[in-house]
């Protein structure tokens, strides 16, 4: 008969769930997908997105052994945020003998090629190059 009221549950007719900035989700609630929120928007002004790699440029440093080290992430970090403030949208990184395509607006490397590629001398569809 005393159970207890969950007073979250009550809303008078017409509101509807609170979302948006302030809302709280109950415990166990996934979080909503799209927006990373203001942790991300912070860290995009700031130039601190890190750089994600598609299943194909993964693939391509994994069959070709090419590793990039801390360093080397850092490196290409930077040199995307650089050609990010240039308005570069599809970029060579060149980090030492490692040749990475970078789709820069979604901050992605879509491809990447060791030394010795002799036959993937041309790249195209690029509109900058960085050396990292």
């Amino acid at each position: 008969m005393n159970q207890p009221i969950d007073y979250r549950l009550i809303r008078p007719p017409g509101v509807g769930t609170v979302t948006g900035i302030g809302a709280t989700q109950p415990p166990g609630a996934p979080k909503p997908q799209g927006s990373g929120g203001f942790a991300d928007a912070l860290a995009k002004a700031e130039g601190k997105r890190d750089v994600t790699f598609s299943a194909h440029a993964a693939e391509r440093l994994s069959r070709r052994g090419i590793q990039l080290s801390e360093n080397d992430r850092q490196r290409l970090t930077e040199a995307v945020t650089a050609v990010e403030g240039k308005g570069g949208k599809n970029s060579l990184v060149m980090l030492g003998n490692t040749a990475l395509i970078v789709n820069v607006p979604s901050r992605t490397v879509v491809t990447a090629m060791g030394a010795g590629m002799a036959s993937e001398r041309v790249i195209t569809n690029i509109d900058s190059a960085v050396i990292a």
